[in-house]
């Protein structure tokens, strides 16, 4: 589907209902909006062949990248994850290329997360869901893959997405609703399939198995039910989405015992001091922290995080301080000058809305030009 909104500008995070206040013109935490349920059960141990080696390191090869997100059309226009079905791809690989030739150019880093949205790969049954994976747009993918390897980039990739309803790569949030047992059940048959074939692939550095799925799926972040204009979430309850997500996790562990693999967070980590991580126990390898602050202010993490964590998304407030790009360049920089010391590993800074860089023009914003001197 061709659309004109730009790639991952949908939905900012200031809706965090209950969370937050405004206070001197900073946001300040108050309380906590779904705090993990201490009933929550404990997942049990992951079978010996899936457990991850021991003593393995989290590998990125830069610090700095960006949250790239997915490729326009070489006409401008946004197609969001429809991007790998194959009568989108070809519109969209040329525009694919002049984006990684100018990220290459400039030094914007060499590890970028990118959205599949994996419905998009599949041929889907509307009552029981994934039937098979489409071969063609398979291929896609590993073409795409194939462009970043070729211009010294590594990829983080984002497997599940709810954001907008109507794109062929927008997760079905039925199969969560206790009525579609085998569309879930499928769910977890197509993740397993998929990573038995791409999972240890050397090009992916690590594999975010669903982006902010307290946010998206549950009540973290504050967002309205169907039919509300997007973006929504069907507002399930913790147990819900940790039984889903633990599901994922187990899933991949087993599909692809060598790989990274987490679940973003945009609510637990970085608005509550001290991090809430008890909604990912047993569900990840490593956290991965998305934050839009004008003034940044971090919890403590490397006193209570005891698993490695990154920053997938990366700026100011949004829209006000994102939209400023002197803003969002301090917000950019900010992070870039004092995350190794936090115990970050890497820095991704949110590109949509050419918040990095234009092709129009040629030229980096203000945000762009702090990535590439810090990837110097």
């Amino acid at each position: 589907m061709l659309g004109t909104r730009s790639r991952g500008g949908l939905r900012r995070w200031l809706r965090v209902a209950g969370a937050l206040i405004l206070a001197g013109g900073t946001l300040a935490t108050v309380g906590c909006v779904g705090a993990a349920d201490a009933s929550l059960p404990s997942p049990p141990p992951l079978p010996a062949a899936c457990r991850p080696p021991q003593g393995r390191t989290l590998d990125l090869p830069s610090f700095t990248g960006l949250n790239y997100g997915m490729p326009d059309t070489v006409g401008g226009q946004w197609v969001g994850t429809a991007w790998l079905r194959p009568e989108v791809w070809p519109q969209v690989e040329p525009r694919l290329v002049e984006d990684l030739d100018f990220m290459q150019a400039h030094h914007l880093g060499r590890v970028q997360r990118i959205f599949i949205g994996l419905d998009q790969l599949m041929v889907w049954n509307p009552r029981t869901g994934f039937v098979r994976f489409d071969a063609a747009a398979l291929q896609d993918f590993q073409q795409a893959l194939d462009l970043f390897q070729a211009h010294g980039m590594k990829v983080y990739a984002v497997i599940f997405d709810q954001e907008v309803r109507s794109s062929p790569g927008n997760f079905h949030v039925q199969a969560l609703d206790g009525h579609h047992p085998a569309m879930r059940r499928n769910y977890l048959r197509a993740l397993r399939i998929f990573l038995q074939r791409y999972g240890e692939d050397p090009e992916v550095v690590a594999w975010d198995l669903f982006n902010e799925a307290y946010n998206s799926l549950g009540t973290e972040g504050g967002l309205p039910r169907p039919p509300a204009a997007d973006p929504t979430s069907p507002n399930y309850p913790d147990s819900v989405v940790y039984s889903w997500i633990t599901d994922l996790y187990r899933t991949a562990r087993c599909a692809a015992p060598r790989a990274w693999f987490t679940v973003s967070d945009t609510t637990e980590l970085y608005w509550h001091n001290p991090p809430d991580t008890a909604l990912y126990r047993g569900a990840v390898d490593f956290y991965d922290i998305h934050v839009y602050a004008s003034h940044p202010s971090p919890p403590d993490w490397p006193r209570y995080l005891h698993l490695p964590y990154l920053l997938g998304e990366v700026g100011a407030d949004y829209p006000s301080g994102f939209d400023n790009p002197s803003t969002n360049a301090a917000a950019v920089r900010w992070w870039l000058a004092h995350g190794r010391q936090l115990g970050v590993r890497a820095v991704l800074a949110h590109a949509a809305d050419h918040a990095i860089f234009s092709l129009a023009s040629g030229r980096l914003t203000p945000a762009g030009q702090a990535v590439e001197e810090a990837s110097s």
